[in-house]
């Protein structure tokens, strides 16, 4: 069996995926070149190689939260932590960097969006019809917790599959403690769905649905 690489994916990208980059980029002493935070210099090093092996199927912009000229674009996309990065397609955000274990979700989460269905596929088209209004997902991760990165894959493809019902923020603990710290998050991952509700580990896939559909009527029998 022929092997496929992460180029030959990213090369086969049926659309383009828009990605907005923010940094804390700003010029050198000399004015000759760039310095950004450590992540942010992962962040960039990370989606200029992406976007090489793409095949022009990535279009990005980079947008630094301290240059006085990218205040407007901060303030519109609700931006103040850098590294960020917002998937403009769907509604999916990245507070801090997709390294270590996180990386994986976040190509698989590229190639989703490039092609606009997930491995759900139409699994659970009930359900997310029944969402009424936005729910809003926030996920505490670490970069070196495999749990993590299966609880991003989920919720990404949640994002997805829902049509702008559902927004995810995937935030990197080490990176935001602070955010860590306003949810009380001792174990990683943990999700909070729309600023309340706290999941903590991996969710059970219907009790999230429910959370977000406010459906409770069913919620003793997952803990049966």
């Amino acid at each position: 069996m022929e092997n496929v690489t992460i180029k030959d994916l990213l090369t086969k990208m049926p659309k383009v995926v828009h990605l907005k980059v923010f940094t804390t980029k700003e010029a050198s002493a000399d004015n000759k070149t760039y310095v950004r935070c450590p992540a942010c210099e992962d962040v960039v090093v990370m989606i200029k190689e992406l976007a090489k092996n793409a095949n022009k199927k990535i279009d990005w912009e980079e947008i630094s939260i301290i240059a006085d000229e990218d205040k407007a674009k901060c303030k519109k996309y609700g931006v103040d932590r850098a590294p960020t990065i917002l998937f403009t397609d769907y509604n999916i955000r990245y507070t801090g960097a997709p390294i270590g274990l996180e990386t994986a979700p976040f190509i698989q989460t590229l190639l989703w969006v490039a092609s606009g269905e997930t491995a759900f596929g139409s699994s659970f088209d009930d359900q997310l019809a029944r969402i009424k209004k936005k729910a809003n997902l926030r996920i505490i991760v670490t970069p070196t917790c495999p749990y993590c990165a299966q609880t991003v894959l989920m919720e990404n493809a949640l994002a997805i599959e829902s049509k702008d019902k559902i927004s995810v923020e995937i935030v990197e603990s080490y990176e935001n403690p602070d955010i860590a710290r306003q949810y009380e998050v001792t174990g990683v991952p943990v999700t909070i769905v729309n600023d309340s509700n706290k999941i903590v580990g991996v969710p059970n896939l219907a009790m999230l649905l429910m959370n977000m559909t406010e459906d409770k009527s069913k919620l003793n029998e997952l803990y049966g």
